[in-house]
């Protein structure tokens, strides 16, 4: 995927100006450099005068050394799948992360009970869920959760970023009305030029819509809500 610097910079500025990063910031860099999450604790963090927080060689996929790195550097911003952050609170037990203030989830469903889980751990923190498609510079929808509602089947998928705009379209390329399901499309600043050296593909999932501009199709499956957020429903080739 080819990404504009304009992109990913809209990207990382918009979590930065929401959350007020700065140089008394910390992040424990856990995803491989291979994965876009890692391009904001790369440059995100440092690009605000804050600093990343490295596992030790070997010891990336171990919860407990995770747990001890949060403690000993004070880790403000944690930034992974939701499974990791389960697993730092499995490890974490009854124990405090006062240190947390904010907690960026992505790349997976978040299990509803997960963020009350938190919280309880870091009662101060904001917890985020965050999503789009790597073509559209890391994130492109963000919801801060709240209260769980104990009807929800899952945690709302939320509304655009800054900079960024979500549609729900159906097979024609007109808006879905309110609670009726189609595909959740990308459009705004973050997305991507194409796919590098791969026409065929940039024509398939890049277009230019006649009123809503140029647009990526995620193949995500998604619906309004009452409330004013997209709720994800799965992928629509599954």
């Amino acid at each position: 995927v080819t990404i504009s610097h304009r992109g990913a910079v809209n990207t990382l500025r918009a979590v930065n100006e929401r959350f007020g990063i700065g140089p008394g910031d910390r992040v424990l860099a856990l995803s491989e450099l291979s994965f876009d999450l890692s391009v904001y604790d790369l440059f995100g963090v440092l690009a605000a005068g804050g600093a990343i927080v490295f596992p030790a060689q070997g010891e990336t996929k171990n919860p407990a050394h995770w747990l001890q790195l949060v403690r000993e550097h004070r880790v403000t911003v944690w930034n992974s799948v939701p499974q990791l952050a389960g697993l730092l609170v499995d490890e974490a037990g009854e124990m405090p992360l006062e240190s947390l203030r904010v907690v960026l989830m992505s790349g997976d469903w978040i299990p509803v009970q997960l963020p009350d889980r938190l919280r309880a751990l870091a009662p101060e923190a904001a917890v985020m869920s965050l999503g789009g498609a790597t073509e559209g510079s890391i994130w492109s929808i963000w919801y801060e959760i709240g209260r769980v509602d104990p009807g929800w089947a899952s945690i709302p998928y939320g509304t655009a970023m800054p900079g960024q705009r979500m549609f729900v379209l159906n097979g024609r390329g007109e808006h879905c009305p309110v609670g009726v399901a189609g595909e959740v499309h990308i459009g705004g600043a973050g997305v991507a030029l194409g796919y590098w050296r791969d026409e065929e593909r940039t024509a398939e999932r890049f277009f230019e819509h006649p009123e809503l501009g140029r647009l990526y199709r995620t193949g995500d499956l998604g619906r309004w809500t009452r409330q004013g957020w997209i709720e994800f429903l799965g992928r629509d080739d599954f």
